[in-house]
């Protein structure tokens, strides 16, 4: 039996449509890279493959169940759609016909059903929606993203689900992103251990003596960019505020460039000057650079890209996808989550 990879695709997500999923898995697929699955909309995926060359023996359609819609922009067509489509992808996830699935549609769909359908890690509490901030070089580690989580939008009132996310954030890090050591943060209102809400103290408190783990204690939002840690711990409804304004202000930035650009040649001097800055800027800022980010908690691996993804996307995606299915990510979680919090039974049950 062929230890490649197998990715499934749901194709009912993301502004540009399947088209741009279709190419970078028929690309992939002559490449070799891994086994691919797309479910959605058979006959529309059949008409995109007939334009373009792809490998029948490492590419299937799977029937998603629903029409993607025919009338460009109808998004709540498409998230219709997604509902129908996503639990089809899951089930191939959860009976091991799959080794990850990916999707751009809307991160809180995915989570909910991803959370309906697939089991918890032994141990865990809570899902955690990740995603990944530019930072400055850090020790160690190679990527110029560090990994933000929870940014799912929902309150994350627990001190033990902050842990567990400092924990599967760290083990997501030592796995993908090969930092032997990842150092780990929560993010808070200030630098000391009663900074914050009662939750974030409370977890600094457990974090700061949790053996195995390179707690580094808290930083502000404004610290988030300077490359303090691999990992940072948030309160879900804080992460995906901090997160949107990252991008907000990455976007907000590049635009000013352009126009600076058009608008003096003096400007044009200058940022031909900054040109490699503002580049790099915009490479690590960018979600095509990384691929997506994943859903942690969960027994299966779930990645969820930009909804703005194009085809460089969805193929960094499925190279994203391979390196944790191929270095192990959910063994390493598995093995982590229930060495540190699975419960044992009760005294006198085996």
């Amino acid at each position: 039996m062929s230890q490649r990879t197998t990715v499934v695709f749901d194709t009912y997500g993301g502004q540009a449509g399947p088209a741009e999923v279709v190419r970078a898995a028929a690309r992939m697929s002559r490449q070799g890279v891994a086994h691919v699955l797309l479910v959605g909309d058979v006959a529309l995926l059949q008409d995109q493959l007939g334009l373009i060359p792809y490998d029948p023996m490492t590419l299937r359609l799977v029937p998603g169940g629903a029409a993607f819609p025919r009338r460009p922009g109808d998004t709540l067509a498409q998230a219709e759609a997604a509902r129908v489509g996503l639990p089809v992808a899951l089930q191939l996830l959860r009976e091991g016909e799959a080794d990850v699935l990916i999707s751009a549609s809307d991160p809180e769909l995915v989570r909910e059903l991803a959370v309906l359908h697939l089991p918890l890690l032994a141990g865990a509490r809570a899902v955690a929606t990740a995603a990944v901030v530019p930072t400055m070089p850090r020790p160690g580690a190679d990527d110029p993203l560090a990994l933000l989580l929870d940014v799912s939008g929902r309150r994350t009132t627990s001190a033990d689900d902050l842990v567990q996310f400092a924990v599967m954030g760290a083990s997501y890090a030592r796995s993908v992103s090969a930092v032997a050591e990842p150092a780990v943060a929560l993010l808070s209102t200030g630098p000391g251990p009663n900074d914050g809400p009662p939750e974030v103290v409370e977890a600094h408190r457990r974090l700061k003596s949790l053996p195995g783990l390179k707690f580094v204690g808290n930083i502000r939002a404004t610290e988030l960019s300077r490359g303090l840690a691999d990992v940072v711990v948030a309160d879900g409804l804080v992460g995906h505020t901090v997160h949107g304004l990252l991008e907000g202000l990455t976007d907000m930035t590049v635009e000013a460039a352009r126009y600076a650009w058009k608008a003096k040649m003096s400007w044009r001097v200058g940022l031909r000057l900054l040109s490699q800055g503002v580049g790099m800027l915009r490479k690590v800022s960018e979600f095509k650079d990384y691929g997506g980010a994943p859903l942690l908690g969960l027994e299966h691996l779930v990645l969820v890209a930009a909804a703005d993804s194009r085809e460089p996307a969805f193929e960094n995606a499925l190279r994203l996808a391979t390196r944790c299915h191929t270095r192990g990510l959910q063994r390493e979680l598995s093995a982590t989550m229930a060495q540190m919090f699975a419960q044992p039974p009760p005294q006198g049950e085996p």
